[in-house]
């Protein structure tokens, strides 16, 4: 705990969820309020953690996956859902929780992976099954108008999981608070525009170095890259997937992308990662985010004009 200015006080608690640090911080004149605030808003998230992972089979998302239909969906699935539906349609595909089977199929391989003949020929078959559009959800509830389909929300569930988090701090009464899950952030700052808070955003080519300092207020970052999870030793096969082609794009080391909430952030960040950079900034300029983008070989970053950074060398695009 750390006396930030007269009258407030820092107050930092840390958990893992989704198998990731997940860290609150909040700016409060009341030490013992913010604590409860921050238990709550970790039961929150864990509480969104439990529906949206597809890793517990009896998950609402596992079902989904394994019998092809869902009914009577949670309120929290059903938005995920709908959200992650709209942003394939504004990205014409670049995001796609359909992804699963390619996914699946880059985890099962010995690692480091090295791509053969039988390999492709899978991904290839795989592939056929990526298609956003064949996602039926209505009224009733989701279904797959496709045999052999299966979605992962891991392209924007942590984003979703931090909003949920955002939601519970300001029920209890918080007007300045951080939420880190790994470097998806948001942080809110009530209505002082003095109230800001700095982020560094990593160095793809050298993870112990910030290559970016930026301010966030009311907003949220995500960050999609091939240097933390990735299957093969030249990165070239990683956790992220171009649904147009089923392997991972390989545009970027890096793209960080700001948003108004960590979902469109975390989701629109995995959408860019498969665009080529003029398409990157038009789509972004569309829809008024900001973005910093790294090259393959992280000697080279490009960002929007209008990001609010305070530090490094990226070149406006």
């Amino acid at each position: 705990m750390l006396r930030r200015e007269r009258n407030l006080f820092e107050v930092r608690r840390e958990q893992t969820l989704m198998q990731t640090s997940v860290a609150i911080t909040c700016l409060a004149d009341d030490v013992d309020k913010a604590g409860v605030a921050i238990d709550a808003a970790f039961r929150r998230m864990a509480d969104a953690v439990a529906v949206l992972t597809r890793f517990d089979p009896a998950s609402p998302v596992a079902r989904l996956n394994r019998d092809g239909h869902l009914e009577n969906l949670s309120p929290e699935l059903r938005e995920v859902l709908q959200r992650s539906l709209a942003i394939s349609a504004i990205t014409d595909g670049d995001f796609d929780i359909s992804v699963l089977p390619v996914l699946e199929y880059f985890e099962s391989m010995r690692q480091p992976a090295v791509l053969d003949t039988r390999d492709r020929t899978q991904i290839g078959q795989r592939d056929q099954l990526i298609n956003y559009r064949r996602i039926a959800l209505n009224a009733r509830g989701v279904r797959f108008t496709q045999a052999g389909m299966a979605v992962t929300l891991d392209g924007l569930a942590k984003g979703y999981v931090i909003d949920q988090g955002i939601v519970a701090l300001r029920a209890a009464g918080i007007e300045h608070a951080l939420v880190d899950a790994g470097g998806d952030v948001r942080a809110i700052s009530g209505n002082d525009f003095r109230h800001q808070w700095h982020v560094g955003i990593v160095d793809p080519g050298n993870i112990d170095q910030i290559a970016s300092v930026v301010t966030l207020r009311n907003a949220a970052l995500g960050t999609s890259g091939n240097y933390r999870i990735f299957y093969s030793s030249d990165k070239k096969l990683f956790h992220v997937i171009n649904p147009h082609t089923g392997y991972s794009p390989l545009n970027y080391s890096s793209v960080t992308v700001m948003a108004e909430t960590s979902v469109d952030a975390d989701a629109m960040s995995v959408a860019a990662a498969s665009m080529p950079l003029p398409r990157l900034r038009e789509v972004m300029a569309a829809q008024n985010d900001q973005w910093l983008v790294f090259s393959r070989d992280a000697r080279n970053s490009w960002r929007s004009r209008d990001l609010p950074q305070v530090s490094g060398q990226a070149e406006v695009a």
